[in-house]
């Protein structure tokens, strides 16, 4: 299995047993870490505040983001996420995750998202995502 790429334009390589999550409740940090953990991944947690630092060399493969509760609590983290990602075998990486209490997607932030999961959080909706999103671009990567 195939940890790094170095596929981005700026240089960064991308983990692909990275997950990093970002959320303002301490207690939705810790049940995403848990799920991502549990799926086999290494897990950063981070407020939304200090996310910034966090996206380093090498780059997460996946950020969760938690949107709180009206969908805007990430909003200054996601513009700078979204000019971070990069081509990889035909997606844009590191993959993005919003946790909404909202059940359609915001048209405003389509493009910066590939997948848009209801809350309440579940290990059996979430980990499925994250594990099928990160397999299917390292599939694509590999060949």
């Amino acid at each position: 299995m195939q940890n790094s790429t170095n596929d981005n334009a700026d240089g960064s390589a991308l983990d692909f047993g990275l997950v990093l999550v970002v959320g303002s409740s301490p207690v939705n940090r810790v049940v995403v870490s848990r799920i991502g953990e549990r799926a086999g991944f290494r897990v950063v947690s981070t407020t939304p505040d200090q996310a910034g630092t966090a996206l380093s060399d090498p780059l997460p493969i996946l950020v969760v983001l938690d949107g709180g509760a009206d969908n805007g609590e990430c909003d200054p983290f996601i513009d700078a996420l979204d000019r971070l990602r990069r081509p990889v075998s035909g997606r844009r990486a590191p993959l993005v995750i919003l946790l909404s209490n909202h059940r359609t997607p915001d048209p405003d932030r389509e493009s910066a998202v590939d997948a848009i999961i209801a809350k309440p959080i579940m290990p059996d909706t979430l980990q499925p995502v994250m594990q099928d999103m990160i397999r299917d671009l390292q599939q694509l990567h590999s060949g």
